[in-house]
């Protein structure tokens, strides 16, 4: 398999109902640009007779990079509790207007929300569509770097990163992966995962 594409980041609400986990206020993140997953094992040794007897490693969830074109302010509110605030403002020579914008506050906390995308991938040269699902990840609002424009213009664009855990259901998902035929069948289920219960 080579990827070669990202798209269609979208995040959802993470809701637990004594182990019934479902999903609500879908919303798209911003326009993909990349995504990291690393995933994170426990892992014990045991020793016998002066010789590794036994190993054993498990998946206890991970870390979620994820960069956008920008973040749009729904997800901005859903993925890291910001809340709104109205100013009105006047410039000069101008008429007040009412600009709302987002703030974080002291006790401003993040909520779990469920993540999927897709990316686009040949397998011996017949393109497919890898999904990933990953159902309970907290997010932190990204750091800010700008600089003024010179000779070259350098974009800066947010990258927001996370913690992934297993869910709270009996299984206990952490992840959930799958490589589908087209393009409408990846997003439809991209769809599915951030609304199944």
């Amino acid at each position: 398999m080579a990827k070669y594409d990202l798209r269609y980041i979208q995040c959802a609400k993470y809701n637990n109902n004594n182990g019934v986990i479902s999903f609500t206020d879908k919303q798209k993140v911003g326009d993909a640009m990349t995504v990291n997953i690393e995933l994170r094992f426990a892992e014990g040794r045991l020793y016998a007779e002066s010789v590794l007897a036994e190993f054993i490693r498990k998946c206890t969830g991970g870390t979620i990079s994820m960069g956008v074109k920008y973040i749009l302010q729904a997800a901005q509110k859903l993925m890291f509790g910001m809340s709104e605030r109205s100013r009105s403002v006047t410039p000069a020579g101008g008429t007040a207007t009412e600009v709302t914008s987002l703030a974080t506050k002291r006790n401003t906390v993040g909520q779990y929300v469920g993540v999927s995308f897709y990316t686009p991938a040949l397998y011996e040269g017949v393109e497919k569509y890898d999904c990933v699902f990953i159902g309970k990840c907290m997010f932190g609002e990204p750091s800010e770097s700008t600089k003024t424009a010179g000779e070259n213009i350098q974009f800066q664009t947010p990258v927001t990163n996370g913690e992934f855990l297993a869910d709270d259901s009996e299984e206990g998902q952490i992840k959930e992966a799958v490589t589908v035929d087209t393009e409408a069948l990846a997003r439809a289920w991209c769809d599915a995962v951030l609304s199944a219960t």
